[in-house]
């Protein structure tokens, strides 16, 4: 009996720590998970206390986690890492290992005589502290790594003893913050003249690894936004129809904080070049309204830019005659600036 369990022993310490050189086995059922929290903003010189957290939908006779939480230079060690009272306490072998020169961490667990049963829960705690040159505002995952010089990330069933690499939801020691951006166009009020290809929402450029949420909608309460996500330019291209809309942006980071929208948000009106009686319709009523306002004292274009249809920055006879030609003639259509 003892040359056995000393058999299965040294298999499953084997395992664990070469595993990473073996054949890896699919995930049946529900994919195993593994996830690090994240516990908002983190202040210099503070502690940080993250769970570790694994979800399996059979038992297991091993698991290994190796994390890393951070880069040289940056002010932050890993204190410890406690095991006591999590679902692997049990294991009849633990370990533990922290390398604070490459920032990087490691937990693992070995079951001989016993498992670790189906179910969801905690697994480790993790021991931070910040220094004083800490940066509040930078996001600082928690991710898997490999740490030398065979483990990497993996689970191993009881019923096949074939390592598995579970799902991993990546953590973070800081959200930081994310700054909102500035809106540059189109401006708040702004007309905006509606060309045959797309104009841009522009707005400003607030930061490394951040990612922006463009809204627009023809209510300022937003209750039906276009909503475009995930942009990693600061400006994004479409065509709109003739109307009012409200626009807003927000920025976010990889830690998943957001920053809070503009208030209120910027609001433009777009109009179609030609169309002077702002009626959605280039006709001949639209070549009177310009005649009357330049020649007769009569109302201006609505808006005035709609009137400048040869697009040359003004309103003039040059205009007349271009919506003329176009109406009649098989001339240019009316253009925008």
């Amino acid at each position: 009996m003892k040359e056995k369990a000393s058999f299965l022993l040294f298999f499953a310490v084997f395992f664990l720590l070469v595993g990473s050189t073996l054949t890896y086995a699919d995930d049946p059922g529900d994919r195993d998970t593994c996830r690090v929290e994240c516990p908002g903003v983190t202040l210099p010189d503070q502690q940080v206390v993250l769970e570790v957290t694994v979800y399996n939908d059979e038992d297991l006779g091993g698991l290994a986690v190796p994390l890393v939480f951070g880069y040289p230079s940056l002010d932050v060690v890993c204190d410890s890492i406690s095991l006591v009272g999590s679902r692997i306490a049990h294991a009849e072998y633990l370990g533990i290992s922290i390398d604070t020169a490459s920032y990087t961490l490691l937990f693992y667990a070995v079951f001989v005589d016993s498992n670790l049963i189906a179910g969801d829960g905690m697994v480790a705690t993790l021991y931070f502290t910040t220094g004083p040159t800490w940066d509040s505002t930078e996001c600082l995952l928690v991710d898997t790594t490999f740490y030398s010089p065979t483990t990497v990330l993996e689970f191993t069933p009881r019923s096949s003893g074939l390592a598995l690499h579970p799902e991993y939801q990546t953590g973070c020691l800081g959200t930081g913050t994310a700054p909102t951006p500035d809106l540059i166009s189109p401006l708040d009020e702004a007309n905006v003249c509606s060309p045959d290809v797309d104009f841009e929402f522009v707005w400003s450029y607030v930061g490394e690894n951040l990612l922006y949420s463009l809204e627009y909608d023809v209510d300022p309460g937003f209750p039906a936004p276009t909503l475009v996500e995930d942009l990693a330019d600061t400006s994004w291209a479409t065509a709109l129809p003739r109307g009012t809309y409200y626009w807003r942006v927000k920025s976010g980071n990889e830690c998943g904080a957001e920053s809070p929208h503009q208030e209120p948000p910027f609001s433009f009106y777009v109009f179609a070049s030609g169309d002077a009686t702002n009626d959605g319709i280039v006709n001949v009523a639209d070549v009177v309204r310009i005649v009357n306002y330049l020649y007769k004292l009569g109302e201006e274009p609505d808006p005035l830019g709609s009137g400048d249809a040869s697009c040359d920055g003004i309103v003039d006879l040059a205009d007349i005659v271009w919506l003329i030609s176009y109406l009649y003639k098989s001339g240019l259509a009316p253009c925008c600036p």
